[in-house]
């Protein structure tokens, strides 16, 4: 791992002392237009710096937390993509132990790969929560498997597709809207409900088994967070973001993540700062009671 500058604002604590890790992985594989996601975890970091660690709505604060920022997985520049995933994934299993909770900045969508094919042997009935404007789930896109645009195919090899729970999705290419899955709730057509509405729906169901919860910052408006690499009109604001996040507060989450921040996209830096409010609501609101 490779210490950063700044760090994720109220992650104080060595990794010896903390219960909750914060760490990026800085991957950008094959991409076609807006490329920047690799510099995802410093512009959240970046963005956290204009936000406070207490939450009003809370009355949590992040320095009450157990919490770690440990830095970026080093990868291999110019390698193939499963190469660079293959790293990263050492290098957290290198650290990762039972107990430790995971919280991964992005990186591009399928940095979320290497993350889960640790984390799901530990947890053999290990369900997933995805927040996204897109599926992933093309198999191959611009002749690569490993791919922003396939990253919950690839998720879905290590973990079945009948565990993934697929929310807020508003566009795709026609065969991901074709491939059958059990748990795809698109907002077009409008036959799902609202996605604060589906992840009510879905609570019952997920506070079971444990959680991971993967958010793609696209799922936000492209008005609220215009910094990302494939932004599509019709998003959540960000005050319908935070609440499904602080609903899932009696949920089991074992580890999460944010991905697809982009501030090459986004001179102003807000699409940084929405998404370091929307993690500082996720660490306080799954984790909040941790000591």
């Amino acid at each position: 791992m490779r210490a950063v500058s700044p760090s994720f604002i109220g992650c104080n604590l060595a990794l010896s002392d903390a219960r909750i890790v914060v760490f990026g992985i800085p991957f950008e594989g094959r991409v076609n237009l807006r490329k920047g996601a690799d510099a995802g975890p410093l512009d959240v970091r970046l963005g956290s710096e204009s936000i406070e660690t207490y939450s009003p709505a809370l009355t949590r604060d992040l320095e009450d937390l157990p919490i770690a920022d440990i830095g970026d997985c080093e990868l291999p520049s110019g390698a193939p993509p499963r190469e660079q995933l293959d790293v990263a994934r050492e290098q957290i299993a290198a650290w990762w132990r039972p107990g430790l909770i995971p919280f991964m900045l992005g990186g591009d969508h399928t940095a979320t790969v290497p993350v889960i094919e640790v984390l799901a042997p530990a947890f053999p009935d290990l369900r997933i929560l995805h927040l996204d404007a897109h599926p992933d789930l093309r198999e191959e896109f611009l002749g690569e498997r490993y791919n922003y645009a396939s990253a919950l195919a690839r998720v879905m090899d290590v973990v079945p597709a009948e565990r993934v729970y697929q929310v807020g999705m508003r566009t795709g290419a026609r065969e991901e809207y074709h491939r059958r899955r059990p748990h795809f709730f698109p907002m077009y057509p409008m036959l799902s409900g609202h996605p604060v509405d589906v992840v009510r729906r879905l609570l019952p169901e997920l506070r079971r088994h444990p959680l991971y919860i993967t958010i793609d910052v696209d799922v936000l408006d492209p008005a609220e967070a215009p910094g990302t690499g494939s932004p599509e009109p019709g998003g959540l604001r960000v005050p319908e973001l935070v609440e499904i996040v602080r609903m899932l507060e009696g949920c089991r989450v074992i580890g999460g993540d944010l991905v697809e921040v982009a501030h090459a996209w986004d001179p102003t830096g807000r699409t940084g700062i929405a998404a370091s409010w929307v993690i500082r609501e996720a660490l306080l609101a799954w984790w909040g009671e941790l000591r």
